[in-house]
């Protein structure tokens, strides 16, 4: 039968929408089994229901319009359980249930099984016969492995059908990941790629000569395309989102890059458009292995930008836009010149099939205050100018919501709309406790370190700069001066702040061009300060560097990644400790006019939580990260689809990690800070500060809803949380206490629609 199952699966992997797939399966697991019926009922959470999707053996006219509550008649029974139920005659069992006009009761027996993707019940699928039967193991078999294959299948997406969507009908809900917070309502306004990498064939050159010269014309061509889409998002916004713009300059600015295409061309003899097909699409796979999910979602920017490239190399003409008055921007990967092309009294929301919550469309969607979600997966077919609802806490999306719908979320709407107003009162505070408890409130920054001078509001300093990613935008290491100069820039215009920058955090899945690293696991591997130290030639010019470029303001703190042992911190401290010497000795300063700077390690292995006394005695503070922390103590790659769902920062062994960890700074005197996400996270900030801790570093886009949480209430309260957390034994325990807190100060609508 597996030659069977494999040509069921395929037929049904190729329909074209999901009602012509699953007319297919039953149809075909009807005849390959040699059954008189087979259909399949798909769950529907926001009902509680199972709904009769496709049948071949039940009346036509039920199909489509017969619902069973979870756990009523013996499918709700097989969906309740989550395991297959081989029954003889199905009348004679106390769930059964007839379904009325169904034409269900000339069936006796019946084989049914659970459809389970990711530890969720889908759907059921169900066999039945006519004459009393008890199905074989092997048959059981057969529909258990189908219904394994199905439920990945179900997980892809389907074109609503045209059929469907023009019907008077229920909402039809749809999920994805909440990107960026707040409710839309406006119709869809679908925009397709105008030239992706998929569509370029492989060619090779007539012309080297014209190849090159068009390529070169063509990048000008694009970075002052760019300019002027940043120039016209400046007009209508802050200076700190259109400032995001300056990634795509770097990508075409990029050596590496560039010289990478004139190679295909020159070398490879390949077309321009080829040329940039095959470079892109080898740093687009090289940024989505990585684990680090803001360097994983640059694959996006490169898409963005190569397609645009393509779009002028292969002479194609836009379309002239002829935009509605209010609308949501929904494509298959929504990019930052997508967004800049509409104006923003327009642009109510944003829908992506692809894209994360780190990619910078992502990122620019919280910096505007519009409301985003990404990765929701269905096709974009027959859903353009038809209505939608966007929840970007939730990460849900509502096509075709009914008109109670529609007023409910416009009074959610108009409550956040009033929040928003508070939030932005209160950015030039500073943020303290209703207990008179001071929080400091620190950046995290990366490439686009210079948008954040711009950030209306106070802040503290910044928590992490990602020193590795310079070096990702070069084609061999930068020399000591080149860094320099880069650290030089950060470190004056940040001049009355700290600034603490993290050590090279390469290795594993973060390689460079240059410096290439292949390994069977990247995720234990050679990474961090482990590489680093391996290679002091490296360490020791970057730490010159930073040295350096301090001199004027020492405002610098160095920060060690990856830390796991005591060797590696002593071991770091003597190569800091030479270069502080040397570049005293060329500078001729004394210890008294250019100190050591301090020096921190990052927590973000267990073995460092356990280190924290003997680390105390080393470093002069520590900084937890908080992402790898919970992956490490989790055993969970938050980026494999397949285990993302068991990623939780409320799991009852994440918080007491990071209660050990701020009892041991404060037993032992030692400062602690955090700069993982869960310090941007509403629910994140507060068990922190009930937790202890007092320095949170965070992306920009987190910091006034933070602020405005920590100045409405008092820290007291939010010990007596913990001290509940602490006795909790599930994550999804924890989130609800912090939350029915939120709920009973009125201050909800932080973690989800209204106020």
């Amino acid at each position: 039968m597996l030659s069977q199952l494999r040509h069921i699966v395929e037929q049904v992997g190729n329909a074209k929408n999901l009602t012509e797939a699953m007319d297919t399966l039953v149809r075909q697991t009807k005849l390959v089994m040699e059954v008189d019926c087979c259909s399949i009922y798909i769950t529907d959470e926001n009902t509680s229901q199972l709904n009769l999707i496709a049948s071949e053996g039940l009346a036509s006219q039920v199909v489509g319009f017969s619902y069973l509550k979870f756990g009523e008649g013996i499918i709700g029974l097989i969906h309740q359980k989550g395991e297959p139920l081989n029954i003889a005659n199905i009348t004679e069992h106390p769930n059964y249930k007839y379904l009325p006009s169904s034409g269900e009761e000339s069936f006796n027996s019946l084989l049914g099984t659970p459809i389970i993707h990711r530890r969720k019940a889908l759907g059921v699928l169900v066999v039945q016969q006519k004459g009393p039967r008890l199905f074989s193991e092997l048959e059981e078999s057969f529909l258990l492995t189908l219904a394994m294959h199905l439920a990945s299948v179900l997980d892809q997406p389907f074109s609503l059908d045209v059929e469907r969507l023009n019907q008077p009908r229920a909402s039809i809900y749809l999920q994805g990941s909440p990107a960026s917070p707040g409710i839309a309502i406006a119709d869809a306004y679908v925009v397709r790629s105008i030239m992706t990498l998929a569509e370029v064939r492989i060619e090779k050159s007539d012309s080297i000569v014209k190849d090159l010269q068009l390529f070169e014309a063509i990048v000008k061509k694009c970075i002052d395309e760019f300019s002027n889409l940043a120039l016209t998002l400046k007009e209508q916004v802050s200076k700190d989102a259109f400032l995001l713009f300056d990634i795509y300059s770097h990508i075409l600015k990029d050596k590496t890059f560039l010289n990478a295409i004139r190679v295909q061309i020159n070398e490879s003899h390949l077309s321009a458009p080829s040329a940039v097909k095959v470079v892109a699409e080898s740093y687009i796979k090289q940024f989505e292995a990585m684990s680090d999910p803001y360097l994983s979602q640059r694959s996006s920017d490169i898409r963005d930008v190569s397609q645009r490239l393509l779009f002028h190399l292969t002479h194609q003409v836009e379309e002239n836009l002829n935009l509605p008055d209010k609308l949501i921007l929904v494509a298959n990967e929504v990019t930052l010149s997508m967004v800049a092309s509409i104006p923003n009294d327009k642009l109510q929301g944003i829908v992506s099939v692809h894209g994360g919550i780190g990619s910078h469309v992502a990122i620019l969607a919280r910096t505007l205050g519009i409301p985003a979600v990404m990765g929701v997966q269905f096709s974009l077919n027959n859903i353009n100018q038809k209505s939608l609802i966007i929840d970007g806490y939730e990460g849900s999306v509502i096509l075709l919501p009914e008109q109670s719908l529609v007023s409910h979320y416009q009074s959610l709407l108009d409550e956040e709309n009033e929040l928003k107003k508070r939030v932005e009162s209160d950015q030039h505070e500073k943020a303290v406790t209703l207990d008179g408890h001071a929080i400091s409130i620190l950046l995290n920054i990366g490439l686009n370190a210079r948008q954040h001078g711009t950030i209306l509001g106070h802040f503290d300093g910044i928590g992490l700069y990602r020193s590795e990613l310079p070096f990702m935008l070069t084609d061999s290491f930068p020399t000591e001066q080149e860094q320099v100069h880069v650290y030089q820039r950060l470190l004056d215009q940040y001049a009355k702040l700290p600034v603490t920058m993290r050590t090279l955090d390469i290795g594993g899945d973060k390689s460079l061009s240059y410096f290439p690293i292949v390994e069977d696991n990247p995720f234990l591997g050679w990474r961090g300060i482990r590489l680093t130290l391996d290679h002091p030639e490296i360490f020791l010019v970057q730490i010159r560097a930073m040295l350096r470029a301090s001199v004027k303001h020492q405002n610098l703190r160095i920060m060690l990644p990856m830390v796991t042992s005591i060797e590696e911190v002593d071991e770091a401290n003597k190569l800091i400790t030479q270069a502080w010497n040397e570049v005293k000795f060329e500078l001729d300063y004394s210890s008294e006019a250019f100190p050591m700077p301090p020096i921190g390690a990052m927590v973000e292995v267990p073995a460092a939580v356990f280190l924290m006394p003997a680390l105390a005695k080393k470093v002069d503070f520590v900084s937890v990260g908080s992402n790898d922390l919970i992956q490490y103590l989790l055993a969970v790659d938050r980026n494999n689809s397949r285990v993302a769902s068991l990623y939780d920062s409320y799991h009852p062994a994440v918080l007491q990690a990071l209660k050990m960890i701020i009892d041991n700074g404060k037993r032992f005197d030692l400062e602690v800070s955090i700069c993982g996400e869960l310090a941007g996270d509403p629910i994140g900030a507060l068990i922190l500060i009930g937790l202890g801790y007092s320095k949170l570093s965070m992306n920009s886009y987190n910091m006034g809803r933070i602020k405005y949480l920590i100045n409405a209430l008092p820290r007291y309260e939010l010990e007596s949380c913990i001290e509940l957390a602490l006795k909790a034994n599930k994550g999804k325990d924890i989130r609800a206490i912090f939350a029915d807190y939120l709920n009973l100060k009125g201050l909800g609508g932080f973690i989800r629609a209204g106020k």
